[in-house]
């Protein structure tokens, strides 16, 4: 076989044919369709745990105060100028920072 023959036979092959495309779009929109509500859903789990989290932080935070001090805390600002906890952290969901009144002291 002479090399024309070759290279005319592989000019008609060159490139993919529409259904190919078609078959390789439809699988990376089924892929997609699987992978995007999972992804949705742990980022909604994450939120909450970190929001439980901060929480508890603050909870034990308080204590520590409570237990050191003998004194209640009266505002979340009182941790942060007494070196318990750096900053008041915002809540992951609803972006606001913490007020003591969200705390679940248990009281």
């Amino acid at each position: 076989m002479s090399v024309m023959r070759i290279r005319s036979k592989l000019k008609g092959e060159q490139g993919f044919t529409l259904i190919e495309l078609i078959v390789v779009m439809a699988i990376l929109a089924l892929l997609a369709g699987l992978v995007v509500p999972r992804f949705a859903n742990i980022l909604a789990d994450s939120e909450t745990k970190a929001n439980q989290a901060n929480l508890d932080m603050l909870n034990n935070a308080c204590d520590l105060y409570e237990t050191n001090t003998g004194n209640t805390v009266a505002d979340l600002n009182e941790l942060v100028t007494n070196d318990y906890i750096k900053s008041i952290p915002t809540n992951p969901v609803t972006g606001a920072a913490y007020t003591l009144a969200e705390l679940s002291r248990g009281e």
